[in-house]
This record gives C-alpha cells, structure tokens and sequence, in this order.
C-alpha cells in the first residue's frame, strides 16, 4: 500500500488542497477546486505532497491536471 507521509485523512487533504488553491487564485470557483482535489486525492503521486504543494503543482502547471 502507498504510504502517505502527511498524517492527513484523504477529506482532510481534499478540504485543504481545495483551501490552498482558492486562496492562490480567487478566480476559481469552490465547486471547481474540490473536484479536482478530489480527483487528485485518487493519484498516489499527488496524494504523496503536502497541501501546499499539490495546490501550487495544479495552479502553476495546469497541464498536470489535464482530464481532472
């Protein structure tokens, strides 16, 4: 099984992933952010950042959430 490094339930880490990229970029909508949170939580690789990170990673290189 993929070991997760942030002590994080999988709704914890969608609530602020979705948290982080609204504050970056307050032109996306809250329904919008949490879709893709919530399909990222399903990727062991981006389920693997922190918070933080995977919200930049989606913002600064949308391409990475292509399909989302």
């Amino acid at each position: 099984m993929h070991e997760v490094p942030y002590d994080l339930t999988d709704a914890d880490w969608v609530e602020q992933v979705s948290l982080e990229m609204l504050q970056a970029d307050r032109s996306l909508s809250g329904s919008e952010v949490h879709a893709i949170a919530q399909e990222l939580a399903g990727r062991p690789r981006w389920r693997a950042l922190s918070p933080r990170a995977a919200s930049r990673k989606a913002i600064e290189e949308p391409e990475a959430v292509e399909g989302v």
